[in-house]
């Protein structure tokens, strides 16, 4: 018989049962408390409230359950009012959790955020607190679902697009641009600033390299709960969040030209848009795209050391040809790509 059963056996009155079902509670939410490891939340402070709700369940990130190396924490606004992890993942209620989150106000509204995989994800569920109120239990438990990273690619030039499902911070190093036009078959680009990029928000992205990531440079969008800064009002590019069926040939997506392999939105030959990309569909009609104007960047230029050359026939950023033999140190272009000889 378990202890959940054994409570309701027993010939007590109502107010000790109760009493006892809260203490049972507690014992397990503090087994949970003594697992978790280093997390970024600090100490949940229960001094300044008389009263608290329940939360019991299980947390999922991607449709998956996640184990006692997780920490849930529950705030209301900017303050953290509870904390726990779930249990071991052995046992009848493997994984489960037991969360006691603090307050006297009715109606404020509670969103989580977890640590796990040394990352916090947050979600607002819609969840606002009641006191007393017990929010799932052993037998219906409640759910909080995390939705899953989305992890953007660059292209060797440190270029890429995305279009998220979720509110994200925008990750060091990344510049957010916006097209506005095409312009004698080149992108016009504007810069736009902010720190939280909204959701269905399709953008391009450039990664300012360091030289200190290797290759492929990616970066990681974790769900925020915050509200977007980033206006992208003016801009002609179009996004998807899920595989999208399109015509062949009637957008433009960002690749490199199969002409003079420069990088840039060119006609999208295949029929289905991956989930998190931006692209182009108002363009004109007899148009094969638009080059990205790198010339403004630092970005995608290779160091190449003058004595690893053999000889052929290059440009310079006039766009004459030169011969590699004896080389000055500078800027060339090879195949539409800009190169540093040192």
């Amino acid at each position: 018989m378990n202890i959940k059963n054994l409570i309701s056996k027993l010939t007590l009155g109502p107010s000790i049962r109760k009493g006892l079902g809260v203490g049972i509670f507690l014992i397990l939410g503090s087994t949970s408390l003594m697992a978790q490891g280093d997390d970024p939340f600090g100490e949940v402070d229960s001094a300044p409230f008389q009263n608290s709700m329940s939360v019991t369940g299980y947390v999922r990130l991607g449709g998956e359950v996640l184990g006692p190396e997780a920490v849930v924490a529950a705030y209301m606004g900017s303050e953290l009012r509870g904390k726990s992890s779930p249990q071991s993942s052995e046992g009848a209620y493997a994984n489960m959790m037991s969360l006691l989150i603090y307050g006297d106000k009715r109606g404020e509204p509670i969103h989580f955020k977890v640590f796990t995989g040394g990352r916090v994800i947050e979600v607002d569920q819609g969840v606002t607190y009641v006191v007393d109120q017990r929010l799932g239990t052993l037998r219906q438990p409640y759910y909080i679902d995390l939705p899953s990273p989305v992890v953007t690619t660059f292209f060797e030039e440190g270029w890429a697009t995305t279009c998220l499902p979720y509110n994200a911070e925008i990750p060091d190093g990344v510049t957010v641009w916006i097209v506005i036009g095409i312009e004698d078959g080149e992108l016009v680009l504007e810069e736009v600033t902010g720190n939280i990029l909204p959701k269905n928000t399709p953008v391009l992205l450039e990664y300012k390299s360091d030289n200190s990531q290797s290759s492929p440079i990616t970066c990681e969008w974790l769900s925020r709960v915050a509200d977007g800064d980033v206006d992208t009002s003016g801009s002609i590019l179009q996004g998807t969040t899920e595989p999208t069926e399109v015509t062949s040939n009637s957008v433009l997506t960002l690749d490199y030209s199969k002409e003079t392999n420069e990088l840039g939105f060119w006609l999208y030959s295949d029929t289905t848009i991956p989930a998190n990309s931006a692209y182009i569909s108002d363009f004109p009609a007899d148009s094969q795209g638009a080059k990205l104007p790198i010339e403004n960047t630092t970005s995608g230029i290779k160091e190449i050391e003058n004595s690893k050359l053999s000889i052929s026939k290059w440009f310079d950023l006039l766009g004459r040809s030169i011969e590699t033999t004896n080389l000055r140190k500078g800027i060339y272009v090879i195949n539409g790509k800009k190169t540093i000889i040192k």
